[in-house]
């Protein structure tokens, strides 16, 4: 895992975990400390600064112990603990993030045969894409900046357009697969590499699409009421059990590593149309967990007021990533690919994709503390499936798409 996306991890985790119900650390600032089972930098700053935000600075305090490209939360590291100047955390100015991490080397003049590339998303996916978010939400804004240095790069010689079609259904095919548009986002990866093991939507993705590198990486939690036995110690006690899943989400996740829970039928799988729906029915008892992406998860649950009544398991069911993707049959898939990666590359050594991830997290989480009038229903594109034609998979697609 690289170093930014292990920060990205981390800073997930950091927006999200609260310290409630965490044992109280016995730590004061100016020490080391040895990390233990179940530690986040996140709940270590809550006990030690009463923030968990100021993870950041625990984070770049200790890249000279670790190295830039590893995790410090390895049970029995010791890691440094700064103390706060005026209460402020100080941290790396730019300028020394971005030599902590390799400058990729300018991008070579585009081909002349690409004028545009059309980028294709839709809305109702927040965090990450929504029109009504500042600058179209978090991914967005991601491939909007780098994009745009890499046009300024080129000196204009090719120009770039983010559209908005508001049907995650059509987006894999017709729309990507016909070549309507150039390349798409956020979407999910399976695990391509375990190709007979997939489900018929996740091979369809492998097979007709190329991926960029990683934009972002979230996890799969799954979600209980407060009272019950699951613990996920060992995650064989989801089998038998009654899941819910949204439909129009992925299921990949819940076949791989051996589990088959769909496709063997070891798990009793309900699909209702929303998040809150899945929510509502293990809050009631219907069902006994929902396995769903973090972010969506908690503001569903926060939506809904029902953090008194649900808890999270912190252990990941899975780590999905998510990617721009190109159907490998457009004939400049691997030079766009390689644009955007590059793009990608640069934006990410420059320490710009470390703040544009923070503030649309922070704004995310804002707006759930505060209880924002909008629902948070998190639709997700849909899967789609195989070699079928456009017509008949459009109609029959009930999968996922940033999903």
């Amino acid at each position: 895992m690289t170093y930014f996306s292990r920060l990205q991890s981390i800073a997930l985790a950091a927006a999200l975990l609260l310290a409630a119900g965490a044992p109280a650390l016995a730590q004061t600032c100016g020490q080391d400390y040895v990390i233990q089972d179940g530690d986040s930098l996140a709940k270590i700053a809550a006990k030690v600064y009463g923030k968990s935000t100021q993870w950041t600075l625990i984070f770049y305090a200790n890249q000279d112990r670790v190295g830039s490209g590893q995790s410090l939360l390895v049970p029995g590291l010791a890691i440094r603990i700064p103390c706060l100047e005026g209460g402020t955390p100080k941290l790396p100015e730019a300028a020394t993030i971005e030599a902590q991490a390799p400058t990729p080397p300018a991008p070579p003049p585009l081909s002349s045969e690409i004028k545009r590339i059309q980028f294709l998303t839709a809305t109702d996916y927040a965090p990450f894409t929504d029109a009504s978010l500042p600058n179209g939400g978090m991914i967005t804004d991601v491939v909007n900046t780098a994009m745009g240095a890499l046009k300024k790069d080129s000196n204009s010689s090719f120009d770039f357009s983010i559209s908005w079609v508001n049907d995650w259904a059509a987006h894999l095919n017709p729309l990507l697969v016909s070549r309507a548009f150039d390349m798409g986002f956020p979407w999910y990866k399976p695990n391509c590499q375990a190709f007979e093991d997939l489900d018929t939507n996740a091979k369809f993705r492998c097979q007709k699409f190329f991926f960029s590198n990683p934009v972002f990486e979230e996890q799969v939690l799954v979600f209980v009421k407060k009272d019950s036995p699951i613990t996920m110690a060992n995650e064989n006690e989801l089998v038998g059990k009654k899941l819910c899943r949204p439909a129009g989400y992925w299921t990949f996740d819940l076949d791989d590593n051996g589990r088959n829970w769909v496709k063997e039928k070891k798990v009793i799988l309900l699909s209702p149309p929303t998040i809150e729906e899945c929510m509502k029915l293990v809050a009631e008892g219907s069902v006994d967990a929902v396995p769903v992406n973090e972010l969506s998860g908690r503001a569903a649950m926060v939506h809904l007021d029902l953090t008194d009544k649900l808890r999270v398991i912190d252990k990941p069911l899975a780590i999905l990533t998510l990617h721009v993707i190109i159907a490998k049959a457009h004939p400049n898939a691997r030079t766009m690919l390689y644009y955007v990666n590059t793009a990608l590359d640069k934006l990410k050594a420059s320490g710009n994709y470390d703040t544009i991830v923070e503030k649309h997290l922070q704004q995310f989480w804002d707006s759930q503390t505060q209880q924002a009038p909008k629902a948070t229903s998190q639709k997700t594109p849909p899967k789609t499936t195989d070699d079928k034609s456009a017509t008949e998979t459009a109609a029959a697609s009930s999968g996922t798409a940033k999903k």
